[in-house]
């Protein structure tokens, strides 16, 4: 036995190193994972608002361009002289004041070196042009066609929307080009046009000391279009499809315009952030690959390690305290439960420590001595059953021995040839007999007439057959089968009916009862109808009020009236129980209303 018991605490000691050592290196990984995501999410936090600035500080480079080349078109729309040169054309001195004032405006832009063209187009068909390629121009541009066949030249106005090959050049030497079109009409429908051709340079030389993520790539975004920006150029790009939006934090982002986005794009997952320039629709685009972590392993490896080895050292301590604290109390109380089982409920004191184990000595000293308590409780109970078992059997000796005497009384008047007597006696064995089955019982109303019967049998002997008790009309034979009543309801009414309605009269009396189903609702009504001395409204109402002590000593009818309705609601509910309706000298009519179903009510 001693050897089984060290085996087991031996056991528990290893269970708890094991547990400890379990926890150590469950604690060192959710230490190493936690670490990682932190990082991971930094880094990541990190990535996205390096890329947006470096993003927003080109746009902002980029835009101050194209807001110059839109604010010299518009300037062109604006100036007096140019515009009414463009709407009206004139003499060859005007054209040369317009020219020269466009050549100052032209030659102070910082923008100018990418102009590939600047030319003005007049109502009247003449035209003056400038630009980095306005010598290098191939085609005649006072043909109607010629400039009809210009990108964008038929429309009201438009830009920055498509890279072309530049049109005025030869193809073999004709560069890529952003046509910009400003068309102004006056009230006769004479239309001028300011067409500006910009070289995409003035997007990439804004954008080459952009700092990209490693294995990032920029993009530029115009007109729908997506263009790679590689080597100096805006080379046209596959669309990026199936972007799943990434859910950002408040705090990734330095702006709520910048929009975030996860993709697949050939096996490897990227994150794109898109800037929007602030201009004609136009966005810098940047995508970067998932930032790899396997280098953050390394560095993890150390910190875990030397948690690992703390975690550790800390388990085998706490190991040997809960031997000391844990295993030896529990041996203890283990003994005491043993003891307990073989039935010593003798209290020790000695395991009612001051801690938790101690709570549960005490709770062992409690448990015994609740034992003891319900051991002697229990063969006091059983005494006691013992002496009520004794009383019930004494107390079955009574009813039999009073229905044997009655059968007895019976007998000898039928011997004796009293009829009365006789038909008495069974009435009154009978009433006996219902009564040991209970009151509360529901019975159909057919029992309960017999019941009634009995009760009236005597009571007409006593009163010489001066008392009549009528069933006047039943609306439904079915109704004394289906409806249930509790035992015992009937008779008090009949009795206070006969005590304190006929009896009063000092004359022979009627009692007529009849049994309808009332249509609305389905209910039985009960209607006792004695032509007794009848009371007054406020007798009607007290009758159904509970009685206070007195009157229930005095009054055995207000009691017995109050019983039954009460007894009828408890049973049915607050919908059913008595009604009275009387007449001081015309009579009384007490209805008992009654659910007409078996399964309303409660029982």
């Amino acid at each position: 036995m001693d050897g089984g018991k060290r085996t087991g605490r031996g056991s528990i000691q290893r269970r708890v190193i094991l547990l400890a050592l379990v926890f150590t290196l469950l604690a060192a990984a959710v230490i190493a994972v936690g670490s990682a995501a932190v990082m991971a999410a930094r880094l990541e936090s990190t990535a996205f608002r390096s890329a947006e600035y470096a993003l927003e500080t080109a746009s902002s480079v980029v835009r101050g361009g194209i807001d110059e080349v839109d604010a010299l078109a518009a300037w062109c729309s604006a100036d007096p002289s140019i515009r009414t040169w463009l709407l009206e054309g004139g003499s060859q001195s005007r054209k040369q004041n317009v020219y020269i004032t466009l050549s100052g405006k032209y030659n102070s832009m910082r923008a100018a070196p990418y102009l590939q063209h600047f030319i003005l187009f007049s109502a009247d068909g003449s035209y003056m042009s400038f630009g980095t390629y306005s010598s290098q121009i191939a085609v005649n541009l006072g043909d109607v066609e010629t400039r009809a066949s210009l990108p964008g030249f038929g429309e009201e106005a438009g830009g920055w929307q498509i890279i072309v090959s530049d049109p005025l050049v030869l193809a073999s030497r004709a560069p890529d080009s952003i046509p910009i079109v400003r068309a102004l009409t006056n009230a006769n429908g004479h239309m001028g046009r300011v067409c500006v051709g910009v070289s995409p340079s003035l997007i990439t030389d804004a954008l080459r000391s952009i700092s990209l993520t490693d294995g990032g790539r920029l993009y530029w975004k115009m007109g729908g279009v997506l263009y790679a920006v590689e080597e100096g150029k805006l080379t046209e790009a596959e669309p990026m499809t199936d972007l799943e939006p990434y859910a950002m934090r408040s705090d990734e982002t330095l702006s709520p315009d910048t929009e975030l986005f996860r993709t697949e794009r050939d096996g490897q997952d990227l994150y794109i952030v898109s800037r929007p320039v602030g201009v004609h629709d136009l966005y810098l685009v940047e995508t970067m690959p998932r930032p790899v972590y396997a280098g953050m392993v390394g560095a993890l490896l150390s910190p875990a390690a030397a948690s690992l080895l703390v975690i550790f050292l800390l388990g085998v301590v706490l190991a040997a305290m809960l031997h000391k604290q844990v295993a030896e109390p529990v041996v203890a109380l283990r003994r005491r439960i043993e003891r307990i089982s073989a039935g010593d409920f003798t209290v020790d004191p000695d395991i009612e420590w001051n801690n938790e184990m101690g709570d549960i000595g005490r709770g062992l000293n409690q448990v015994s001595r609740s034992i003891t308590a319900l051991m002697d409780k229990r063969i006091e109970d059983e005494k006691q059953k013992q002496d009520m078992e004794y009383r019930m059997l004494q107390n079955q000796i009574n009813p039999h021995f009073i229905y044997n005497a009655l059968n007895s009384i019976k007998w000898m008047a039928a011997i004796q040839h009293a009829p009365g007597i006789e038909e008495m006696v069974t009435a009154l064995s009978r009433l006996l007999k219902s009564v040991s089955k209970g009151n509360e019982r529901l019975v159909p109303l057919y029992e309960e007439f017999a019941l009634l019967n009995d009760y009236f049998t005597i009571e007409q002997y006593r009163y010489g057959g001066t008392i009549t008790l009528d069933v006047d009309y039943i609306e439904d034979e079915a109704l004394a089968r289906e409806c249930l009543i509790p035992r015992f309801t009937l008779q008090p009414l009949v009795e206070n009916a006969i005590f304190h309605g006929i009896e009063p009269k000092g004359r022979a009396g009627e009692i007529r009862l009849t049994v309808t189903r009332e249509r609305e609702s389905g209910d039985v009504l009960l209607r006792l109808h004695d032509d007794g001395v009848g009371m007054t409204a406020e007798q009607a109402e007290k009758a159904l009020s509970e009685p206070s002590p007195e009157e229930a000593a005095a009054k055995f009818r207000h009691v017995g009236m109050w019983n039954v309705h009460r007894r009828l609601q408890y049973i049915f509910g607050e919908a059913y129980g008595l009604s009275i309706e009387s007449t001081p000298g015309v009579g009384t009519t007490v209805t008992v209303r009654l659910p007409g179903r078996e399964g309303e009510g409660r029982e």
